[in-house]
């Protein structure tokens, strides 16, 4: 449900609006057919984007705290952020197992951050095209 939400619809569209139409045109010029055109031309110009649909998409669904609350009855099978909440008691809250377990559920995020950065970065789109 995450991938075909309106911010994720208009990123996208954004993204492909933004890869020049002299591109397009040089690739059906060279014979290329739209599916051609889409693979070899559009994805690799709009990879930032997806990447960036993608990191957005992993930390809405992995800090997603209402539907597991709902959904999941059995408290072995939590996720991280029902987990924290739970290290609050009904009258005392330990900040250090707090802390401890935010940065537990940070560290996916950040390492997944850290692998996809170098794809965020445009470079692809303008190299097709002489300004």
């Amino acid at each position: 449900p995450s991938l075909a939400s309106a911010f994720g619809i208009f990123l996208l569209r954004q993204a492909f609006m933004s890869v020049p139409k002299e591109m397009e045109e040089a690739a059906r010029m060279d014979g290329c057919s739209e599916l051609g055109i889409w693979w070899h031309i559009m994805l690799p110009a709009i990879r930032p984007a997806l990447v960036t649909l993608a990191i957005f998409v992993f930390i809405g669904s992995w800090s997603d705290f209402l539907w597991p609350l709902i959904v999941i009855q059995d408290e072995s099978l939590y996720t991280l952020p029902l987990g924290v909440a739970k290290l609050a008691g009904t009258f005392s809250l330990d900040w250090r197992l707090v802390a401890a377990g935010s940065v537990i559920s940070i560290a996916p995020v950040l390492v997944l951050f850290l692998f996809l950065q170098r794809y965020i970065v445009p470079t692809e789109t303008g190299s097709g095209v002489k300004g």
